[in-house]
């Protein structure tokens, strides 16, 4: 019979033409390549991070390298100035002894005398300016000049020419 033969139905067109449209749409929307785009970036960026951590633990590891070799160098610089220390102390108990000998004592003995006569000589420009002092105050105090000759005998006047 004709009722089990394929059946037909009336359907409006309309909407099957706006989902192919939606269907038209979804895929000129290109939502596969963008996401392709987006899973290419990413990937770029984990590849640059990887490379930066490699970077990161290659200079940690010559780092610990370097720190490494330090306490050896510490110990040598340390042995170096307790050499060099040791040096010091000898010469300066050399150079404590060196004056004892006959070689500085000429220079020594000039020096003596070269002090005193600094000594001298200041006693004397002491004397001089008390003297000077004395000789002023009775100028001042209107004594004689004939009587203040006589008072120095050793003092004689000049006369300046002009």
């Amino acid at each position: 019979m004709p009722e089990e033969e394929e059946g037909y139905e009336i359907i409006p067109v309309t909407p099957l033409k706006k989902l192919e449209k939606r269907i038209e749409k979804i895929e000129a929307s290109g939502t596969i390549p963008q996401l392709q785009a987006l899973i290419t970036q990413i990937i770029d960026l984990i590849r640059s991070n990887q490379k930066i951590v490699n970077d990161v633990v290659q200079a940690n590891t010559e780092l610990r390298n370097e720190l490494s070799r330090i306490p050896s160098k510490i110990d040598e610089l340390i042995k170096s100035m307790k050499d060099f220390i040791s040096l010091i102390e000898a010469a300066g108990k050399e150079e404590i002894a060196a004056p004892a000998t006959e070689s500085f004592k000429p220079m020594v003995e000039q020096l003596q005398k070269m002090v005193e006569q600094n000594q001298r000589l200041l006693e004397s420009n002491e004397e001089m300016i008390n003297k000077l002092d004395n000789i002023e105050k009775k100028i001042r105090g209107g004594t004689p000049v004939s009587r203040i000759l006589s008072s120095y005998p050793g003092m004689r006047l000049r006369r300046e020419v002009k």
